[in-house]
């Protein structure tokens, strides 16, 4: 008997969302339809959930499942209404955040090595720039993402860590000619067992996670909140922090352009970049095996 899925996990950047960061009308027509025949499309991103509201709301899918922040946080998505200026209903599954000595060895460490320091805190994103190098990286970061950071001073971040308000993840950004200088630096300062630091291409920043967050570990939180199998989930990615995500899934898929080690461990590489609508193409090609499971959407 043919295996059938009943969710697809995308990864943003590099996989569904073109080279310059856009999402195709066709691939958002076409995942929205599968969402409303009862095939559940989920986003799973390295990104802060602020970084995926614009392409939430391009998709228009009600009650849509996203992993982001590299797994330390879930949410549901949806619409806010019939009128286009509702805020969206948002709905949190889970959060899992840095502890507070591991963010304050990373405010000492970018004190000390002339790091700037991004803290990511629900929907908010703080950054103390201190140099011009430092307002040149937030500025790349949000031309990137889109998310606007909030300036503030190093007693503010105190304020926040004595409230308790931990981040979901931290970025220490940085002229990207101090790339090899810094991820030693950060490499020596934080033992694996105390913080996940995330192995990616950037040469300007590094993200710095809770010990245990993974957008694999992200997504099986997520199945678990839906009550869906990871054995019935494919998982669509091209980076390196995309390969516990595929290699959880029922179904890992890597885009023609994804790094190595993701093809490596992946069940299938596509013959299709991300700027040719890889994730929509395999898609349609299980779909038309029968190999999608469609299901009444009360049951999710």
């Amino acid at each position: 008997m043919m295996k059938r899925y009943q969710m697809v996990a995308l990864d943003l950047d590099g996989t569904l969302l073109a080279s310059n960061g856009s999402l195709a009308d066709i691939q958002a027509d076409y995942l929205r339809a599968l969402s409303e025949k009862g095939f559940l499309v989920c986003i799973a991103t390295g990104r802060s959930a602020t970084g995926t509201y614009a392409y939430a709301a391009k998709l228009q899918i009600p009650r849509l499942p996203i992993v982001c922040s590299n797994g330390s946080s879930g949410l549901l998505w949806s619409p806010g209404g019939s009128n286009s200026n509702d805020d969206p209903v948002i709905e949190e599954q889970f959060q899992f955040t840095v502890p507070k000595p591991i963010v304050q060895r990373a405010l000492n460490l970018a004190n000390k090595h002339g790091f700037c320091l991004q803290y990511f805190y629900k929907n908010s994103v703080y950054a103390n720039q201190k140099s011009e190098i430092h307002y040149q990286c937030t500025k790349k970061y949000t031309a990137m993402t889109g998310v606007r950071i909030q300036h503030i001073d190093d007693d503010y971040y105190q304020d926040i860590l004595e409230n308790n308000k931990l981040p979901s993840k931290l970025l220490l950004l940085f002229d990207p000619t101090d790339n090899l200088k810094a991820r030693t630096l950060i490499h020596e300062e934080f033992d694996p067992s105390e913080a996940h630091i995330v192995k990616g291409r950037s040469t300007w920043f590094v993200q710095i996670l809770e010990a245990t967050s993974n957008k694999g570990v992200g997504l099986r939180h997520m199945c678990d909140k839906l009550n869906i199998p990871l054995d019935n989930v494919i998982a669509i990615g091209d980076a390196f922090n995309d390969i516990e995500f595929l290699h959880m899934a029922g179904l890992g898929v890597a885009v023609k352009n994804a790094d190595s080690e993701v093809k490596e461990i992946a069940d299938i590489t596509l013959d299709f970049t991300n700027n040719e609508h890889g994730p929509m193409r395999i898609l349609q090609e299980l779909e038309e095996r029968g190999a999608l499971a469609f299901q009444e959407k009360e049951k999710w």
